[in-house]
């Protein structure tokens, strides 16, 4: 039994880190290709390294690429206020 479960543990932990590196945009230090490759053939290592090397600070928790702005902090807004007055 705890033999059939740290296989399907390493299953999923692969599996979640596959989906995740396909749809992270800009993985850190490596491109993504041989994250994947990393993650595929190093069936525990890899997708542990993808997590703690990989990510790029993880979904929903201040990605750079997905900042969003309050209208306050936006200067196009902030112009466009201007011009209506």
């Amino acid at each position: 039994m705890p033999r059939f479960l740290s296989v399907v543990i390493s299953i999923g932990l692969s599996v979640y880190a596959v989906i995740d590196c396909v749809q992270t945009l800009n993985p850190k230090a490596l491109p993504k290709a041989i994250w994947l490759a990393i993650i595929i053939l190093c069936p525990v290592i890899g997708p542990i390294l993808w997590l703690l090397f990989g990510r790029t600070n993880g979904r929903g928790w201040g990605r750079d690429d997905d900042a969003v702005l309050g209208p306050d902090d936006d200067p196009s807004f902030m112009r466009d206020l201007d011009r209506s007055r």
